[in-house]
């Protein structure tokens, strides 16, 4: 038996390919054409437009984008502000969950939530003003549905900021603290959605 194993083993290093002939200048690469009715729309899946643009003088290619920062500041600005919320968030549900072992991350906790209050209703207003182009499309609803999530976000690290306060609700913070850690997760993966 063990002959036999070595024999197989031997053989798989001998003649791994069959007998067929491998010489590198006989192999030619054939363009794999997407065809949709009677028309050629992709060539190695780059689009037939893409294709023709490679032959373009560099004069008529699009200019790479310039980036100008002082102009450029304000546009979109809910896409801007929205990360300081959801890691401000995470954050002092984090040092939340280290508070459980060590009593010494209080004051970071409230002054994160503060902060992440702060952010979230600037949040809110801009993406308010951001989403006008999404009425009447297919994602409305999504924008809706997100945009709730934006006002839970909201009431609920208010109402976390609250319970860090007061020295007798102190003890269930860590729970309001959990419902916005998974409501800033939700409202972000829909963020997430309507943004690509």
């Amino acid at each position: 038996m063990k002959t036999f194993i070595f024999l197989l083993l031997l053989a798989a290093i001998v003649f791994p390919h069959g007998n067929e002939d491998h010489k590198k200048g006989k192999t030619v690469k054939l363009d794999t054409l997407t065809i949709v009715g009677k028309d050629t729309i992709a060539i190695n899946g780059i689009s037939k437009k893409m294709n023709s643009m490679k032959n373009i003088p560099a004069a008529i290619k699009e200019e790479p984008m310039k980036l100008n920062p002082s102009e450029q500041m304000f546009v979109h600005l809910h896409n801007k502000l929205v990360h300081f919320p959801i890691a401000l968030g995470a954050f002092g549900f984090l040092l939340t969950l280290l508070n459980f072992k060590r009593k010494n991350f209080d004051s970071a906790i409230m002054v994160s939530v503060l902060i992440a209050l702060l952010f979230s209703i600037g949040s809110f207003i801009t993406g308010k003003n951001q989403s006008e182009p999404f009425i009447g499309t297919a994602e409305e609803w999504v924008v809706e549905l997100h945009q709730n999530f934006g006002i839970a976000v909201i009431i609920n690290l208010f109402v976390w900021t609250i319970f860090l306060i007061i020295d007798r609700l102190k003890k269930y913070a860590w729970i309001i603290g959990l419902i916005a850690f998974i409501i800033i997760l939700a409202a972000g993966f829909l963020g997430g959605i309507i943004a690509h």
